[in-house]
């Protein structure tokens, strides 16, 4: 099959920000923050393989398919019992067309300050983390069907951007159920003179323990850009995004504070229609670590 020239003529503005949506769901926000010393330390394994691409329209188009695997870690560590040191750092992460050769480099870092507002009887957090460009910002895939060809899979977007975001949880005292409830904004800047616009994700998600061992979520999200975004500024950078995601996941222990995680996502239009985005289920396997403080 032929790498298709329409490839850069349709798609003008594809999001590889597949290297951000997969690894920034990994948890969702809450109004919870850790204890003193407390740690929660995850390393996920995350897989997306897709032909279905919505353009900067809303428009379905069929094309190569595009296919992501990421290794992400994921770390929060408590400071104080009202503040939390939050890391999402995709390690390596693997880009491809059916028709390219296989880039991968590791991903942009982002770090997450997070303070409680009310902690006790109403959990409510506010955070601030700035997303640091340290991933490859251009790399080029060369077709396996003519050498002259290529196209730019970075495993990073080159911008810096800072996402704030508002959080409020709850716990039922009777039975192990809680929620948490967020809303985001996301102060974009720009990439090689190329200025992004701010976005803003709102999101959900329940939990329940069964007998005492096996944690299950379910998980709603929606992203929209902040002001409409008519032309494709560049072929990878995301502008214009948008999307409802749902996830569903579990969680069980395997050998003290060593558990097993697997989560399943994907994406519809039920908030926000689905804008520049390559859109498919995401699967992830995961291992985390908590570690408790001793009580006194």
């Amino acid at each position: 099959m032929e790498f298709q020239r329409s490839l850069t003529s349709k798609l003008k503005a594809v999001v590889l920000g597949f290297m951000c949506l997969i690894s920034l769901d990994i948890t969702a926000q809450s109004g919870w923050t850790k204890e003193k010393t407390e740690g929660f330390y995850q390393l996920s394994f995350q897989s997306l393989k897709s032909k279905d691409y919505y353009s900067l329209e809303g428009e379905l188009l069929k094309t190569n398919q595009f296919s992501q695997q990421s290794l992400v870690f994921y770390g929060e560590y408590g400071v104080t019992d009202k503040f939390t040191i939050i890391a999402n750092w995709p390690l390596q992460t693997w880009n491809a067309f059916e028709t390219t050769e296989t880039v991968s480099g590791i991903g942009d870092l982002r770090l997450e300050f997070k303070h409680a507002l009310l902690k006790k009887y109403f959990p409510l957090s506010i955070s601030v983390a700035p997303e640091l460009p340290i991933g490859r910002a251009n790399h080029f895939a060369k077709s396996k069907v003519n050498d002259f060809e290529q196209i730019n899979l970075p495993s990073g977007d080159g911008e810096f951007n800072v996402w704030t975001t508002l959080a409020t949880s709850f716990a039922l005292p009777s039975i192990p159920f809680y929620g948490n409830l967020f809303s985001s904004y996301n102060f974009r800047t720009q990439y090689e003179g190329v200025s992004f616009s701010d976005q803003f994700a709102i999101g959900a998600e329940i939990g329940y323990h069964i007998a005492d061992i096996v944690w299950v979520n379910a998980r709603l999200n929606g992203l929209k850009s902040v002001n409409e975004v008519e032309v494709a500024t560049d072929f990878v950078r995301g502008d214009g995004t948008e999307y409802t995601g749902y996830s569903f996941g579990a969680s069980m222990p395997v050998y003290k504070n060593i558990h097993m995680s697997l989560n399943y996502r994907n994406y519809n239009d039920w908030i926000f229609e689905r804008k520049n985005i390559y859109s498919s289920g995401v699967f992830g396997l995961g291992v985390y670590y908590e570690h408790k403080p001793q009580k006194k």
